[in-house]
C-alpha cells in the first residue's frame, strides 16, 4: 500500500538569509557601492519639487514615491536598458530596490 503525503506538508522551508533580519547590513553594503554613493549624493527632494512630483491622493496606489520615480529614470539611463529590462533588474537586485525607495519581498 502506498502512502500519499501532500507536498506542502512534506517540504520544509528554510532561508539562507532574510531581509528583515539583515536589513541594516544590506543597507550598509548598499551605501558602500557606486550606486549607493550616487544615491547619497543626489538631491532627490529638490528634484521632486522641481519636477512637481508628489504622492497622489486620487486613483490607484503608486508603488513608487516621487523619489523612487526619479531614481527609476536615473537607473534606466545608468544601465542603458529598456523598461522591461529595468523591471527585471529591479526585481532581482536589492541594491536597485534601495535606490528606488522600495523593497520587494
Amino acid at each position: 500500500m502506498a502512502k500519499i503525503v501532500r507536498l506542502s506538508e512534506f517540504q520544509y522551508k528554510f532561508s539562507i538569509f532574510t531581509i528583515n533580519e539583515n536589513f541594516d547590513s544590506f543597507y550598509a553594503q548598499f551605501l558602500k557601492t557606486d550606486l549607493g554613493k550616487i544615491y547619497l549624493s543626489m538631491p532627490f527632494s529638490e528634484l521632486s519639487q522641481a519636477f512637481k512630483l508628489k504622492d497622489s491622493n486620487k486613483g490607484t496606489h503608486c508603488y513608487f514615491s516621487p523619489k523612487g520615480k526619479i531614481a527609476l529614470m536615473m537607473l534606466k539611463n545608468y544601465y542603458g536598458c529598456s523598461d522591461k529590462k529595468l523591471i527585471e533588474l529591479l526585481n532581482g537586485n536589492i541594491f536597485m530596490q534601495f535606490f528606488c525607495d522600495i523593497l520587494i519581498l
